[in-house]
């Protein structure tokens, strides 16, 4: 009888220590995790050219990878680049950040930002993002080429623009060297009859200087120029002359006229 009051005072003894530590065990916190800052992409390019539009709108997104609530705030270190929202909070869910690029004024170049997203209470904070911007040179603008028959607009670029350098295209259908002639001229005609409409001229001899002319064009265009340039289409450069109420071109050098494949 001893024996069993002994173990039923041991079992009672045994249910109130544990009543005693599950106590002590439920009146202490539970640690939880500290939020932790993710972002991506880690790198954002954008490109533009010079003197155009500003590039799209990218995105960056910003979420809480650890535990509790991840407020953040968001900086960057260029004038040209635009964040919006700068700063907001996150419990798990991606928060999206639009990035906008303002290239006015801008030269053609390589520029880079860097944007730093921080939370206090974050265990990984700061964290940075770099953002790239190519400014391409503006493109070139391609020379209007005017057809050699306009001869409207010839004339009036000879007569109101006699300075300006142009290109004119069209096919030679009329080829003649003059020997005989004074200064004995080589005749490249876009039209026949010929009167009235756009030619190219290349004369024996410079007027000027003397220097001989047609023997460069026959050197670069063998067995020579009326020959090689006949009914080819061709692209001439240079500035309008008026002789007789027409259009020409008097060619100085071989590398003003070349044709079209």
């Amino acid at each position: 009888m001893v024996n069993k009051h002994k173990w039923h005072s041991l079992l009672l003894f045994g249910l109130v220590l544990l009543l005693a530590s599950l106590v002590v065990a439920c009146g202490q916190p539970t640690s939880l995790p500290s939020p932790a800052v993710t972002a991506g992409p880690a790198n954002i390019s954008f490109e533009a050219q010079q003197g155009g539009t500003n590039p799209a709108s990218q995105i960056l997104s910003i979420w809480n990878s650890g535990g509790g609530t991840l407020s953040w705030s968001i900086s960057d270190t260029a004038d040209w680049l635009t964040i919006s929202p700068a700063s907001g909070s996150s419990t798990g869910e991606i928060d999206n950040i639009t990035l906008l690029v303002d290239i006015a004024g801008m030269d053609a170049g390589n520029y880079a930002a860097v944007i730093t997203i921080s939370a206090p209470n974050a265990t990984n904070t700061p964290q940075t993002v770099v953002v790239n911007l190519t400014i391409n040179p503006p493109a070139k603008e391609e020379a209007k080429v005017i057809d050699a028959l306009d001869t409207d607009k010839l004339l009036d670029i000879g007569y109101n623009h006699p300075e300006k350098v142009v290109t004119v295209e069209g096919v030679i259908v009329r080829t003649y060297y003059a020997k005989k002639s004074k200064g004995q001229p080589t005749f490249l005609d876009f039209h026949d009859p010929y009167k009235g409409y756009f030619k190219c001229i290349i004369w024996q001899e410079d007027k000027q200087t003397d220097e001989p002319i047609r023997g460069k064009f026959i050197e670069a265009f063998p067995p020579n120029p009326e020959t090689y340039f006949l009914n080819k289409k061709v692209r001439v450069k240079g500035t309008i002359e008026i002789y007789k109420g027409a259009p020409e071109i008097v060619l100085h050098d071989p590398s003003q006229i070349w044709i079209m494949e």
